[in-house]
């Protein structure tokens, strides 16, 4: 019972990062012994002690990137000027690596192409054949997206907050 209570706990704190959870789990494991023990009564008081919004946590991936674009903001209007030219600098960075991830697909995409009028002239495949890699395209920028936002909000969540 107490491994099961420890497994669910280890998946309720599964946005804090692997050597805090352990700590996490650490600091609770004589608690997690009692059966009465709720085990997201336990993940609210830790995220409540780490200041992150319990409720926010489990609303959908929109949902947690609109609230990391909305965080991402508030960070942004708390620095200093110096920290703020750098983050621009950084947003920069981010944009120029979405639109260069557009390359390979265009490469890709138009090989494929080459093929599809060796086998047919129908513009079928052709119309097909791009859409295809306009998902593949927009999945993977949305994806991307949300790592390097996640990164660059974690990276300039505590420097140079202005006094």
């Amino acid at each position: 019972m107490k491994d099961d209570r420890i497994k669910k706990l280890n998946n309720e704190l599964k946005y804090l990062t692997d050597n805090e959870r352990q700590k996490e789990i650490m600091n609770y494991n004589a608690a997690l012994e009692n059966n009465s023990i709720v085990v997201k009564d336990i993940a609210k008081e830790i995220y409540l002690r780490r200041g992150i919004d319990y409720s926010k946590l489990n609303k959908g991936i929109f949902n947690n990137v609109i609230n990391t674009i909305t965080e991402l903001s508030t960070v942004f209007k708390n620095k200093d000027s110096k920290v703020k030219g750098k983050m621009i600098t950084e947003i920069i960075y981010i944009v120029v690596i979405l639109l260069l991830l557009k390359i390979p697909f265009d490469l890709v995409r138009d090989l494929g192409y080459d093929y599809l009028e060796l086998l047919s002239t129908n513009n079928l495949y052709y119309n097909l054949w791009n859409i295809l890699f306009l998902i593949l395209y927009t999945i993977t920028i949305f994806c991307t997206f949300i790592v390097l936002i996640r990164n660059f909000n974690n990276k300039y969540k505590n420097i140079g907050n202005q006094n």
